[in-house]
């Protein structure tokens, strides 16, 4: 997980609902609350020992990290937000960019349905990264107009209509083609940081390596000076032991001043790492106008970077044991052994001495070799100085590309994760369906058992049919004749004409589907209140109260019957004792028509819903919420009239059902 910026003060993480960071000269964070509570007026920052005077200095706030902020909740933190739009309480599950509002899944239908706001860009949590947090402002003045404009008198953005007022005099450019000029400062900045702390890195791997040389070399001469002492024990334990000491002294020093060189180095190292950390936010999170305020402290903060860089070379001295004379040395035990640093040799050669200084040719010619010689050497010089350039240039180049391609691996292995975590968890809710059945994803790429549609693998219940009034042919189908060859037995349905489902739905924690596909032939013209098929869900209290489900606590049902309201065939639709919906015209009421009706039916246990759908028509007829799913609910099937009409249903289940990405759409807008 990404970590969050913490206060410079009091240490304590940044929130996104806790205390505003704001930003100190030296480009570290203090809160709100730091800042209201300073002692005497004055912040030290704990991350660089730089105290502030806020009577001198006024803080602005950090735009920068409340851009980071906001993106490192949303994107590890997503269970911390609710919805704003109508303060609920429900789990927010995206974030409209120009409203500026978290919203919930109910929140976010209806945001897409107004006029108003269907066009907004909406982002899931999933979606959100650093650049669509982009907002553009609008101007305070002329509230309508935006901030597309930098006034460089002023040195602050201004709209078109503030151009032709107050501003008409001044010289303004555009705000894209200014702050592009500030990204580009910014980032040489950045590029002249990564170059310092590459050459700073080297300087610290170069001490560490002549500590770990010194430590070597130590070790080495012990060997040696023990291996020496051993065949002259009885003579050299005392010189031994000074020299011992003697070693142990300078190399205490040799190490104290290494180590007082790598500390220093690295406390300036630290210092240039939080500097070039913080512009790689402000490229990253940073607006336009914010990269324009921010211009002036980051060069500063740079320039002072690279002003007080530590010296990059430093002279360690080599020691030696020196072991000559040692027979000369038995002889006198006393002064044999010392512990010395090698230096260079500073005496050089003497030229052979030709004895013709006094020759005019030879000066002559010595004078011109040396002209030649010396013009040679400024040429090879220049030459140098040149491949260097190039070579510090190409290495600034590697840098740069090798920062950003760290960045892009990053992402990379993060995208990698997401999808990694995402498979996991599709594998972890899809184990436990059940074998029975087709599973559908509604959502390609969410995690969310929510989701994933089951086909379920329904049968009608041929032991509890009321074979007084239907029953189920040998092609499985359900008809409105009753059964000559079957008497009605213990357990049946008296009362429903139809039946029920082998078994209740289960409590999956995810939408379960299933169809019906219904051939009604009308022998007679319908008579008023004429009822010719239901489909729907009871409790089992309630499944042969009466012939029908409808107008009954915990059962919901679509009619397809007469209405004396429309004087036609509607279909209608009923939750407990309220009808929901009334659609005229399903069907024409003539004698001899032969119609044929596909429905399907929502069940969505985990967020309370029924959906009834028209297959063929491809629409929801409607959708019941609030569903009470405290007992078991059983799918019902009643077919009526058979003196007036034929009513042959199918039910199509699991894989006999083609789910279509219309079909998955509609079903997702529905819930």
């Amino acid at each position: 997980m990404d970590t969050f910026p913490k206060c410079s003060v009091c240490h304590q993480e940044f929130t996104l609902k806790g205390p505003v960071p704001y930003l100190l000269p030296c480009l570290h964070a203090v809160c709100e609350t730091c800042v209201t509570s300073a002692a005497g007026g004055v912040i030290s920052c704990s991350t660089c020992q730089r105290e502030v005077n806020l009577t001198d200095t006024s803080l602005q706030k950090d735009a920068v990290r409340q851009k980071e902020i906001f993106h490192l909740t949303v994107k590890h933190r997503p269970t911390e937000l609710l919805c704003t739009h109508e303060d609920d309480g429900n789990q927010a599950a995206c974030w409209c960019q120009e409203c500026e509002e978290f919203l919930c899944e109910y929140c976010q239908n209806m945001h897409s349905s107004f006029k108003l706001s269907r066009n907004h860009a909406v982002h899931n949590f999933g979606d959100i990264t650093p650049q669509n947090l982009e907002i553009e402002t609008n101007c305070s003045i002329h509230k309508r107009y935006p901030l597309d404009l930098f006034d460089k008198s002023c040195d602050m953005c201004i709209c078109s209509m503030c151009r032709r007022g107050e501003h008409a005099d001044h010289e303004v450019g555009y705000l894209d083609e200014a702050a592009e000029g500030v990204t580009q400062r910014i980032e040489q900045h950045g590029k002249d940081l990564s170059a310092l702390l590459s050459r700073q890195q080297t300087h610290l791997q170069s001490i560490r390596q002549d500590t770990q040389l010194t430590n070597r070399t130590q070790d080495r001469f012990r060997k040696t000076i023990e291996h020496t002492f051993r065949s002259l024990r009885s003579q050299l334990d005392q010189r031994e032991k000074e020299l011992l000491i003697d070693l142990e002294s300078q190399t205490r020093e040799t190490k104290t001043t290494l180590h007082a060189l790598e500390a220093s180095c690295e406390e300036h190292h630290a210092r240039c790492t939080d500097i070039s950390g913080y512009i790689r936010k402000c490229l990253l999170y940073a607006s336009k106008s914010v990269l324009l305020q921010l211009e002036t402290t980051v060069e500063g903060m740079t320039r002072t970077c690279l002003e007080t860089a530590s010296p990059e070379t430093h002279d360690v001295p080599e020691a030696v044991f020196n072991t000559n004379g040692l027979s000369k040395l038995k002889s006198d035990m006393s002064g044999f052994g010392n512990i010395t640093t090698l230096k260079e040799d500073s005496e050089g050669g003497t030229p052979e001495d030709k004895q013709t200084q006094t020759d005019d040719d030879y000066l002559a010619d010595l004078e011109q070799k040396h002209e030649m010689e010396l013009a040679k050497l400024k040429s090879t010089i220049a030459l140098d100085n040149e491949r260097t350039e190039q070579l510090q240039q190409l290495t600034d180049k590697l840098n740069a590309d090798a920062n950003n391609m760290k960045l892009m691996l990053a992402e990379k292995e993060q995208s990698c994760q997401v999808a990694s975590e995402n498979i996991h968890h599709l594998q972890t809710f899809l184990i436990d369906f059940p074998t029975e059945g087709c599973v559908h994803l509604l959502k390609t790429g969410v995690a969310d058992r929510r989701m994933v549609l089951h086909c379920l693998h329904l049968k009608y219940d041929k032991d509890r049919a009321n074979l007084d009034k239907v029953h189920i042919n040998t092609e499985g189908d359900l008809v409105n004749r009753k059964s000559d060859t079957r008497p009605a037995g213990k357990g049946r349905l008296k009362k429903y004409h139809g039946t029920c489902s082998t078994v209740p739905l289960p409590r999956a924690g995810c939408p379960q589907y299933w169809e019906m596909k219904s051939r009604v032939s009308l022998d007679k013209t319908a008579p008023e209140d004429l009822l010719i098929l239901q489909v729907g869900v009871c409790q089992e209290e309630q499944r042969d109260l009466g012939h029908l489900i409808g107008g009954r606590p915990g059962s919901y049902c679509m009619n397809i019957a007469h209405c004396t309201k429309h004087g036609g065939i509607c279909r209608e639709t009923r939750k407990e004792w309220e009808c929901v919906l009334h659609q005229p015209d399903t069907l024409p009421n003539t004698a001899g028509a032969s119609h044929t009706l596909h429905y399907g039916v929502v069940y969505d246990d985990a967020r309370k819903k029924i959906v009834f759908i028209d297959v063929k028509e491809n629409k929801v007829i409607s959708t019941s919420d609030n569903v009470d799913s405290s007992q078991p609910l059983w799918p019902m099937f009643g077919v009526y009239n058979p003196h007036l009409l034929t009513v042959s249903m199918t039910l199509l289940v699991g894989s006999d059902i083609n789910m279509t990405e219309e079909k998955k759409a509609m079903i997702v807008k529905a819930l």
